[in-house]
């Protein structure tokens, strides 16, 4: 259902979006009646707005994403060479959020004093501070004044993708994974200071057996909600960082298709958008069912 709706949205937002879209299509070419007659006829634009949105739905449905304007091809094809970029960053920002954040709120609730005073500013400092803002800086420092990683394009194959790539993914995940160690943070000290914890450390249990079988265990289903949370906010420091690195992947494509006008590239990138979203949050929300087993039991 969240599915259908939004992609009525997405359909219904780039279709009133100011703007003639047969005027983008004849673009210099004079307003001949058989042209116009003809794109009338493959973009479905002599149709109510109704009928185009299930024509639209219907072919999205069978794989078919239309043909784009600006790049006289089929959206497919233009999405199978950038939609893998995309993918690979978005993988490898969220694994760099869950790494720094996880392991920076680990620290910051064990080792008090120095160590959480760290943490706590560092992580103040990085969520005040834009995604495109620390990409530039990334890619000054590390790329064109060290020279330790490239700052433009995607690489050839996998392993130097994940060279490429690595810049841009960390510029992403800075200020993700700094308000995830925040939240992390709080959590796992409260679940430090909670009454069975107390009880264990009475006992005389470890304290890294305490750690890894309560506190940890208890901290993370805040943690995996923040994620959810940032999905959205993930996937538009994507779009934004691709341009900073001209990785050309389907960020790219979106601005280049919302500047040109070009609605068929548009709608599709926003429906895979939607698609990508929902399928984290679903994965996010199977895990802290798994996790926090009274999730499970409300649910029942």
């Amino acid at each position: 259902a969240l599915l259908l709706v939004g992609s009525f949205v997405i359909f219904s937002v780039v279709d009133l979006a100011p703007g003639d879209p047969l005027a983008a299509l004849l673009g210099n070419q004079p307003p001949n009646p058989e042209r116009i007659a003809q794109l009338n006829a493959q973009y479905h634009l002599d149709q109510p707005f109704i009928a185009r949105y299930f024509l639209w739905l219907g072919d999205a449905l069978h794989g078919d994403l239309g043909d784009s304007i600006v790049y006289q091809t089929s959206v497919n094809s233009l999405l199978a060479k950038a939609l893998p970029i995309s993918l690979m960053l978005i993988l490898m920002a969220e694994f760099l959020i869950v790494l720094f954040g996880l392991i920076a709120a680990i620290i910051s609730a064990r080792y008090r004093g120095a160590p959480d005073n760290i943490v706590a500013l560092g992580s103040s400092l990085a969520v005040s501070v834009p995604v495109f803002v620390v990409a530039v800086l990334l890619s000054v420092v590390f790329g064109r004044t060290l020279g330790w990683f490239p700052t433009v394009g995607s690489g050839e194959n996998f392993m130097d993708s994940l060279y490429h790539l690595f810049l841009p993914a960390l510029a992403i995940a800075i200020g993700a994974s700094a308000l995830l160690a925040r939240v992390g943070r709080s959590s796992l000290k409260d679940e430090l200071e909670s009454p069975h914890v107390t009880t264990e450390v009475a006992r005389g249990v470890p304290e890294g057996r305490i750690f890894r079988r309560h506190v940890l265990r208890n901290g993370l289903p805040p943690m995996l909600a923040v994620i959810a949370l940032q999905i959205p906010a993930l996937i538009a420091g994507t779009v934004v960082v691709e341009q900073a690195f001209n990785l050309g992947g389907a960020g790219s494509l979106f601005l280049a298709g919302v500047n040109a006008g070009d609605f068929a590239l548009v709608q599709a990138i926003g429906l895979i958008i939607l698609f990508v979203t929902v399928t984290l949050g679903i994965v996010v929300d199977i895990a802290y069912g798994l996790l926090d087993p009274r999730v499970r039991v409300d649910k029942r």
